[in-house]
């Protein structure tokens, strides 16, 4: 049976299937509502009830609080519409640009370590649009959908940047890695974008601490980019934290962007370093504990493995006074 779903405030609506979640089946119909991780994890896709029954799944504690569900809330990514929606989704801005699904021309596939820095060339007309910090999907056959959050600045949307780590069995992966990879420069691919709300608030002077493991680095990059763009003032505070050193591969590109802004710092965190590294290790969580005792003015922006998001955002709001609306995550969790 088919359900509709109504976003209040609005001319919005849109069907969900029966067993679909609701944000799936928003970006079924190309409509971008607020979302990150997609997992339950990073809170993202909040919304509010106002008619209707929904059904929860299983989520992260941090992400929907027990109090939160009570009062009708739910997260769009691991829920079911059992009746007609209507839902109230702060902070949805229907000024988004439209998703759309078009063809992608792979200009370039560079290693680095166990990372692919892959570039798309996108057709020059209609124009392509894009938040900084958004991702794509790679639609693949059988129905299977890769996604990736895109690395270039939003200014240059007619070409994206990838950043793909190798993964044993990884479907996408292995076209890339494998002994006769399928992505290779001149492939062509159909991706649909963008999509995501890991995006700056907009009119925010709050300062920034951004925070990535791995290639979570991908939207940060994209970030910090824009704020140089935009000749930003902002205190901007950059960690980047991984097991080895190989595995910040971007470490010079990210420690330029920094030295850019005016106020900008970049970290490099450790949690398995070699003899002789002479910065910081352990794990992010505990540096930004010791740098910024209070986040009650702060912005943080968290992207990359789930473990690290949940241990972030849970000390941050409960030890460092981020408040709960400041706080913005994009988990990376390998697709099965």
């Amino acid at each position: 049976m088919t359900q509709t779903v109504t976003l209040s405030g609005s001319s919005i609506s849109f069907s969900v299937d029966e067993n679909e979640s609701i944000l799936s089946a928003a970006k079924r119909q190309s409509l971008n509502l607020p979302h990150s991780c997609q997992n339950g994890i990073c809170g993202q896709c909040k919304a509010e009830v106002m008619s209707g029954n929904a059904v929860q799944g299983g989520h992260a504690e941090q992400a929907l609080t027990a109090e939160e569900q009570a009062a009708g809330k739910i997260l769009m990514c691991c829920s079911t519409a059992q009746s007609d929606l209507v839902l109230n989704i702060p902070g949805f801005d229907a000024d988004t640009p439209p998703v759309r699904t078009l063809p992608a021309r792979v200009n370039s596939v560079d290693c680095i370590h166990d990372v692919a820095i892959v570039t798309l060339a996108l057709p020059k007309a209609p124009p392509f649009s894009f938040y900084s910090g958004q991702y794509i999907d790679i639609l693949l056959k059988n129905n299977h959908i890769r996604s990736y959050s895109i690395a270039s600045p939003a200014s240059r949307p007619d070409t994206l940047e990838l950043h793909i780590r190798r993964r044993e069995n990884g479907l996408f992966s292995n076209m890339l890695f494998g002994e006769s990879p399928v992505v290779k420069t001149g492939a062509v691919m159909r991706i649909r974008a963008p999509l995501g709300s890991f995006t700056l608030r907009k009119n925010s002077s709050a300062p920034l601490l951004l925070l990535a493991t791995g290639t979570g680095f991908a939207p940060i990059k994209s970030i910090l980019q824009h704020l140089v763009e935009h000749d930003s003032r902002r205190d901007v505070h950059f960690y980047w934290g991984a097991r080895y050193e190989a595995d910040i591969y971007q470490a010079d590109v990210a420690a330029e962007l920094v030295s850019r802004l005016p106020n900008g710092r970049f970290t490099q965190v450790l949690s398995r370093p070699h003899d002789g590294w002479q910065g910081k290790t352990g794990y992010i969580q505990h540096h930004i504990l010791a740098d910024y005792p209070d986040l009650s003015a702060h912005e943080v922006y968290a992207c990359g493995s789930p473990a690290m998001i949940e241990a972030v955002q849970q000390q941050c709001e409960t030890r460092q006074n981020l408040p709960r609306e400041s706080f913005f995550s994009d988990a990376f969790s390998p697709s099965h």
